[in-house]
């Protein structure tokens, strides 16, 4: 960032003294905004940043990770520490003259006054930032000579730390306390300290298996650990504490380790980290890669690269909810994207899909554009085999909790029932009354009347078990029918190729480019709220409101392209897909063409889609019964909460790195001052 004023008279300017620009982050914020992982998804539906030497992070293996109160994420390394910024990272060195001395970075701590605790390999070296410098601890203590095994926060933001050879150590801004000597402790080198909720201060040791310190007195706790040497240690609520050893995950529940709750995945595995996160995902770094275990159970990072299975030696939650890993190679994240998209990955069949459907039982009904159709919930996916529908393609579905309407490509048109696990089938062809077994759009009114849309043959209405057929010759303007919607007033509307037709009272009527619609290519339909009807056509939106087509004025290029598919939350936004792109709109501001740049935002790769093309299929694009937002697309099934979806990033938290007068740098300690000449002041 560089903003530039130029000044005619004298200035003072108040300036907190800040060494480094922090450029604007996209996510390491306000803690305002933040939410977990999404504890639903599939680990392989978390977008995944990584960095590594190939990508800008120099340091190696990364053992520890920290964000202080500014915002900086903080990386301890096998190279030395670095902070990041949310684009760069900055080796320490640059930045202190204390660097030369900071080299592995073994263990980062934040107390309650938000300074930062370094430990680093060997002895003598922890290092406290405070107000932008570095102050060495260990020396200002009397403890030159000591070797540092482990540091942590304890509950109340004071530090812990175990040296060799003075014991277990509380440090507070009056200096140190020791709480455990050494010959408490019987000479046990410490690899790992923690504090519970209940005041007990807890010690995982190399070999001779866990210590905890309570009103003065340790006692050894072994019964029941899967090992005897600790690695981490992680407190809960409720006293409880999280055990990691080189042969598996325990559990302290307050009173004895307790061996139920772990589930067989998390035994016999070398566990080096652990974290839990704001939604209690507990994640699990072990020597094979990253767990989290919830409610769903135990899921494994599937391998994105190289690295992604390497050894896990660091992780924090952030304050927007985003993960960090510490790896062998460098650091990745996983975040929540806009969207949850389902793909082969997530056992669909394929990823070029059509339409969808989503009952009130929250099962997903998804129509492969290669043929087929299958049910999809709790992360299940299963095939549909009645009535022959697996050898064919699906081009529409409706209905209801307790049955589909399906239209088909040769097939005709099928209606599913389903009661518990039973599912019956009967399928209308032309041998029945039906225009053409080629059944494009398929709608199901609030009475019970199925309209089928065919390819070339019309319309037909299913009433009272007879089917009645409406073609060119009645009045449709196509008999190409493409979607299918019912009015808040009983209306019937019809997309075509020739047009928008309305039939109410037995009458027809068409809409096309004469009446201002943007295309007489009409491809979907949507009753909204307020009585207004949504058109997408092959040119872009249009609305009809009483009886009138309204047209839309000043739009992006987005939405003038092919509009495929329209769905309209509970929040005021309509949601679409074009050709090329995923969009949500303000649904007000379009429809009194009063639209800003904040009113549209365009959603791609980095909200988690792994295509943003539209289908051209009717139903492609529909709110489920619980608001959710569900789009087929050129790659996967996407769905997005518009609760979780936020349009703002968290605001930067800006720091002055240089103030610059004429292009010489003006001392930043204290109140700046310039001269009463004309300057050029650079900040």
């Amino acid at each position: 960032m560089n903003v530039s004023s130029t000044f005619r008279k004298g200035m003072t300017v108040g300036v907190r003294c800040f060494r480094w620009l922090l450029t604007p982050l996209i996510l390491l914020g306000s803690a305002n905004l933040s939410y977990a992982v999404d504890p639903n998804r599939a680990m392989s539906q978390y977008i995944r940043d990584s960095w590594s030497a190939e990508n800008g992070f120099p340091g190696g293996q990364v053992n520890a990770i920290a964000q202080t109160a500014d915002g900086y994420l903080w990386i301890g390394a096998e190279k030395g520490l670095f902070r990041f910024d949310g684009l760069k990272f900055l080796p320490v060195h640059e930045s202190t003259p204390t660097a030369s001395r900071i080299n592995n970075v073994l263990g980062l701590a934040i107390d309650a006054k938000g300074n930062l605790w370094v430990r680093t390999e060997g002895p003598n070296i922890v290092l406290r930032y405070h107000d932008g410098k570095f102050d060495e601890v260990t020396s200002d203590i009397g403890f030159a000579e000591s070797n540092v095994t482990a540091m942590s926060r304890a509950r109340d933001g004071q530090i812990l730390l175990s040296t060799l050879p003075h014991g277990v150590s509380r440090y507070s801004d009056t200096g140190p306390q020791r709480i455990a000597s050494p010959n408490l402790l019987s000479n046990s080198v410490l690899l790992a300290l923690a504090e519970t909720s209940d005041g007990k201060v807890w010690m995982g040791t190399r070999n001779k298996g866990l210590l905890y310190l309570s009103n003065g007195q340790v006692t050894a706790v072994t019964e029941g650990l899967p090992d005897r040497k600790i690695n981490c240690l992680l407190p809960v609520s409720g006293g409880r504490l999280w055990i990691g050893t080189d042969n598996g995950l325990a559990l302290w529940d307050g009173s004895r380790i307790s061996e139920k709750d772990i589930p067989p995945s998390l035994s016999h595995i070398q566990v080096l980290t652990m974290t839990q996160d704001s939604d209690a995902n507990l994640w699990v770094g072990t020597a094979q890669g990253l767990l989290r275990f919830n409610a769903q159970g135990v899921s494994a990072l599937s391998s994105q690269d190289q690295s992604s299975s390497e050894e896990v030696s660091a992780l924090l939650e952030d304050r927007e909810g985003s993960l960090w890993v510490g790896t062998t190679h460098g650091l990745e994240r996983l975040r929540d994207g806009a969207f949850t998209t389902y793909s082969t990955a997530e056992g669909l069949p394929s990823n070029s899909s059509g339409p969808i459907y989503v009952d009130a039982d929250d099962r997903a009904w998804i129509a492969p554009s290669n043929g087929g159709l299958y049910s999809m919930k709790d992360g299940g996916v299963d095939p549909v085999t009645s009535a022959g529908i697996a050898g064919d393609i699906v081009y529409s579905i409706s209905g209801n909790k307790d049955e589909l309407w399906i239209g088909r490509q040769r097939g005709g048109l099928t209606h599913l029932r389903f009661q518990g696990d039973a599912t019956t089938s009967e399928t209308y062809t032309t041998q029945m009354g039906l225009a053409q077994n080629s059944v494009y759009a398929v709608h199901e009114n609030r009475d019970g009347t199925v309209w089928a849309g065919t390819l070339s043959g019309g319309v037909s209405r299913l009433k009272d078990g007879r089917f009645t057929t409406f073609t060119s010759v009645d009045g449709l303007s196509s008999n190409t029918v493409s979607a299918i919607e019912e009015g808040s007033d009983d209306t019937m509307w019809f997309a075509t190729p020739g047009g928008l037709n309305a039939f109410a009272n037995d009458h027809w009527r068409t809409y096309t480019q004469n009446n201002g619609l943007p295309s007489d290519d009409v491809i979907c339909l949507l009753q909204g709220s307020e009585g207004v009807l949504w058109v997408g056509t092959a040119n872009g939106l249009a609305t009809v409101r009483a009886d009138h087509i309204h047209g839309i004025r000043d739009v992006p290029e987005s939405l003038r392209e092919p509009i495929f598919g329209l769905a309209e939350d509970n929040d005021g936004s309509l949601w679409i897909t074009t050709s090329n792109h995923v969009i949500r709109v303000r649904r007000s501001k379009l429809l009194k063409g009063e639209l800003r740049d904040e009113d549209v935002r365009e959603f791609d790769a980095a909200d988690g889609l792994l295509g943003n093309e539209g289908v051209r299929r009717e139903q492609s694009v529909v709110r489920d019964p619980r608001g959710r937002i569900w789009l087929s697309l050129n790659r996967g099934i996407s769905m997005a909460d518009p609760g979780r979806v936020r349009d703002e990033s968290a605001p930067a938290i800006t720091h002055i790195e240089a103030v610059l007068a004429d292009g010489s740098p003006v001392d930043l300690l204290g109140l700046i001052r310039i001269p009463s000449s004309q300057q050029r002041v650079a900040f």
